[in-house]
């Protein structure tokens, strides 16, 4: 017998009905269901506001950005980056926030965003890391191929001290 499958709209919908025809407490209801109290109290909150919509899924989706910039305020920026091309985002604010008072000003790191993504940065080549020259490289294909001894000086050790005597 194959599993019978059903959709959470529809889960949902028997809720409310097993809910309205009455018959169980709502710890009854929720336990049958699979669900918590608060999952149980919250669609049945929902399907009195909304109706059968309040019984789909919703977008977890943000319904804002808290760091975007407003389109004028990048306009600003990059108009200003453009004409000093030198400047990076902290002098950039240092310039624009006192000709326009009033304006929000984003982050310093928002603006080295904004400028990255509208291209406005050159990207840097990475630095060559020099390294000792008399360092091995550590490549090891198999255990034990490595062995490392940290030499700490000489020091005088009971067995020294005796065999000098």
């Amino acid at each position: 017998m194959p599993w019978r499958e059903t959709a959470p709209v529809d889960e949902r919908s028997r809720f409310i009905d097993a809910h309205r025809a009455g018959g169980f407490t709502m710890t009854e209801l929720c336990a049958r269901f699979g669900i918590s109290r608060r999952v149980g109290y919250k669609r049945l909150v929902r399907y009195d506001a909304e109706g059968k919509a309040g019984l789909h899924d919703r977008s977890r989706a943000p319904h804002h950005c808290p760091h975007s910039i407003d389109d004028a305020v990048a306009q600003l920026l990059c108009a200003a980056r453009r004409k000093h091309r030198d400047w990076g985002p902290e002098k950039l604010l240092d310039y624009l926030e006192p000709r326009h008072p009033g304006v929000d000003w984003p982050a310093v790191s928002s603006v080295g965003d904004l400028l990255k993504r509208e291209g406005l940065v050159k990207p840097r080549r990475r630095r060559y890391r020099a390294t000792h020259p008399g360092l091995v490289t550590a490549a090891t294909r198999a255990p034990n191929d490595l062995w490392t001894a940290d030499f700490k000086g000489e020091f005088r050790t009971a067995t020294a001290s005796t065999a000098t005597r």
